[in-house]
């Protein structure tokens, strides 16, 4: 089975505009290739707020569950291809999200757990598989979805057995997320403390 096999629905990107005008009056915060490293570490401040028309709120908006891909950018040892799972937390923090216009996303069939998808896929660019799938336009590399998509394969298994493998790692992706959160705030504190000290010392 290919993994064109497993998608059920492609989202394209939109990079809206910087200020709300009468033809893009819907807020939302746009995800580049750029923000999915923090994404994944469970920081989503950066992610830019833009500007969209009603129908790309209907159309291109997000789901907890959805998978976005950079199809531009790279660079000679960091290919393209990388991916970001769009989560619960994710859509909480931040309401109506799309993609930009450099990624895609897309939405797996019914019987395929999407952070199933999204490990396997993760496996597989750590792996250097989407250096093989690259074009570049006026120095910019891209990847060749369409191919990519139809030449690497992923084993079906019963979605109980992909839960289960699921299951570790995203105890494990947790544990990271409320380290990541403690670091967070004992840094705020650090800063507070020399503040206050700064402070008394005037």
């Amino acid at each position: 089975m290919k993994l064109a096999d497993i998608i059920e629905t492609f989202i394209s990107g939109d990079w809206g505009e910087e200020t709300v005008a009468e033809d893009t009056p819907n807020s939302v915060f746009c995800i580049r290739g750029a923000d999915i490293v923090p994404i994944t570490n469970h920081c989503f401040n950066g992610i830019p707020q833009r500007f969209v028309c009603d129908k790309t709120i209907e159309n291109k908006t997000l789901k907890a569950g959805d998978l976005i891909i950079e199809k531009s950018g790279g660079s000679p040892t960091q290919s393209t291809g990388r991916i970001v799972y769009v989560s619960e937390d994710l859509i909480k923090a931040k309401d109506n999200v799309v993609c930009s216009n450099f990624c895609t996303a897309f939405r797996v069939k019914t019987g395929w757990n999407p952070l199933y998808v999204y490990y396997y896929w993760q496996n597989m660019y750590n792996h250097g598989a989407f250096f093989n799938f690259e074009g570049k336009t006026s120095g910019i590399k891209n990847l060749q979805l369409d191919n990519a998509l139809s030449a690497i394969e992923i084993e079906y298994l019963p979605l109980e057995n992909q839960n289960q493998i699921v299951a570790p790692l995203i105890a494990i992706d947790e544990k990271i997320k409320v380290n990541r959160q403690i670091n967070d705030n004992l840094l705020l504190l650090d800063h507070s403390s020399r503040g206050a000290i700064v402070r008394l010392a005037a």
